[in-house]
């Protein structure tokens, strides 16, 4: 038995019954496996769960840089592929999402089922910011910069949040919103008055 096969029961599964199975012995029992199979790959539903939206977060990222136009792109175009694509991904396992999204501990202190997804993401957009930083896309901030990865990852968070409760037609006002807060993050990412301030500042003191 496949790894993948493993993730495909689990989310029809989560699915069909809008629960986690009742036991890892039942869910294997049900694939015609042994319990012990499981334990290959997985030590809790939790890990598969997070292995499943891992895959996700890798897969978007995989496909988005397989367009032929993304290379082209600005790093605020890439951003905003990034999470179009991944909210369309999501929309397969909407109903799996959704539960796995809601029924995990406090984001504000531990990623839960986002753990894995969590590092690809960081390592995706510190590629994003190294560029936007080089093309003048992104400030580069003494302390702060460093930081730029982190906050992005709270905005990936508040995006995924805001999809799993909207309501509207198409989820239109998700598109809004990943819109919108992509564009307000670059603003706020790029170079500002501040920094004009700033550089102004230490030239006037500079000999």
């Amino acid at each position: 038995m496949e790894n993948q096969q493993i993730k495909e029961h689990y989310i029809n599964f989560v699915l069909q019954n809008g629960k986690r199975p009742e036991s890892i012995y039942l869910f294997m029992k049900d694939l015609g496996e042994e319990e012990k199979k499981f334990y290959e790959y997985y030590t809790t539903f939790y890990d598969l769960e997070a292995a499943i939206w891992s895959d996700t977060f890798k897969g978007t990222i995989e496909k988005i840089q397989q367009e032929q136009v993304y290379e082209g792109y600005t790093v605020r175009e890439k951003l905003l592929a990034f999470y179009f694509t991944l909210i369309e991904n999501l929309k397969n396992i909407r109903t799996f999402a959704t539960y796995s999204f809601k029924n995990q501990k406090d984001l504000f202190f531990d990623e839960g089922v986002l753990k894995d997804s969590k590092q690809i993401f960081h390592d995706y957009v510190s590629q994003l910011i190294t560029e936007g930083v080089y093309t003048g896309e992104i400030a580069d901030r003494t302390f702060l910069t460093e930081r730029y990865a982190g906050a992005l990852w709270w905005e990936s968070i508040f995006i995924i949040r805001f999809w799993i409760y909207d309501n509207s037609k198409s989820f239109e006002r998700t598109d809004a919103a990943i819109e919108k807060s992509v564009n307000l993050t670059l603003d706020l990412l790029g170079k500002n008055i501040a920094d004009a301030t700033f550089d102004f500042v230490k030239f006037l003191f500079s000999k």
